[in-house]
């Protein structure tokens, strides 16, 4: 494929993703590419190319585009950013947030790697206000909450089709409330131990197909002990294990609903959400819906 084809290639994939762009390369063998997915109405993409520019003029937008917030991660490379009159360098383990329904460019003088989630305005029409004092002006990810959304970001580079595909909605959402966190600001606000809850759940949320995920592993994982661990969620009417329990349900009723899995043995499903005992999770099911797996599908389908 010629240079021009492989450009409007990639112009056109994330156009599509996001909202129309235009493409420029520096290089005569432009070598880039765009891997994307739904996770709950939000797009999770991961995006490589060369040296060159991504650019959304004024001329191109319209009142059909999707108007979204992008928050991107950048995994390597270093870009220059501008957009609002505001311009900003973007170095590799930057958070940076920037708007579609405005113009805006991004000038890549090296080849780059970036994670990038488009979350619909509306979705933050609350956080608006702050949200437009934050655009273009990059955040460090090495550090409190920043590095625990740096890390979910990271994970989802690595696995995008599975680990956004089986996430949905709740990945969604748990990537909302965080990214929402840190450029509002209110990580500031948060004491040590609510801050410490949220860095859990969202470990959780991005960890529940491991069978191993357990209150021990968490307390490793997160550098506590297994006595703290418990203290972090004394007083939230629950304990981390039920939290636990309760997701991992929510995700295996989720898929029994789902018309695509129809046929998908309900051991098979149990074991992609972490729980390896059919006769564990039946249980377990009736006890929180007051029927089993199998009778669930089966009243869905009549």
């Amino acid at each position: 494929m010629e240079r021009n084809e492989r450009l409007e290639a990639m112009q056109e994939a994330a156009s599509a993703a996001f909202a129309p762009l235009r493409l420029t390369t520096e290089d005569y063998d432009f070598d880039g590419g765009i891997r994307y997915a739904n996770a709950g109405g939000l797009l999770v993409a991961d995006i490589t190319g060369n040296p060159g520019g991504v650019w959304r003029p004024q001329r191109l937008i319209t009142s059909t585009d999707n108007e979204l917030y992008k928050f991107s991660l950048h995994l390597s490379g270093t870009c220059a950013l501008g957009q609002d009159g505001r311009h900003a360098t973007v170095r590799p383990g930057d958070l940076v947030v920037y708007d579609t329904t405005r113009p805006y460019g991004l000038v890549y003088g090296t080849t780059y790697r970036t994670v990038v989630v488009g979350v619909p305005r509306e979705r933050l029409a609350g956080q608006a206000s702050a949200l437009q004092q934050a655009i273009a002006k990059p955040t460090r990810t090495d550090g409190g909450l920043r590095r625990v959304v740096a890390g979910m970001l990271n994970g989802l580079a690595e696995d995008l089709d599975g680990t956004v595909t089986e996430g949905g909605t709740q990945l969604a959402d748990a990537l909302l409330a965080l990214l929402g966190k840190v450029f509002t600001g209110d990580t500031a606000l948060t004491d040590p131990r609510t801050s410490m809850r949220e860095r859990i759940l969202a470990y959780c949320e991005a960890n529940l197909r491991d069978p191993d995920l357990s209150v021990e592993s968490l307390a490793q994982a997160h550098g506590i002990s297994v006595r703290y661990l418990h203290k972090v969620f004394a007083g939230t009417g629950t304990t981390i294990a039920a939290l636990i329990r309760t997701r991992r349900l929510q995700r295996i009723r989720d898929d029994l609903a789902d018309p695509g899995q129809a046929t998908v043995p309900v051991a098979v499903i149990a074991a992609r959400w972490g729980v390896l005992d059919p006769t564990h999770v039946s249980r377990l099911f009736r006890a929180a819906y007051g029927t089993s797996p199998v009778g669930y599908r089966r009243q869905l389908l009549r």
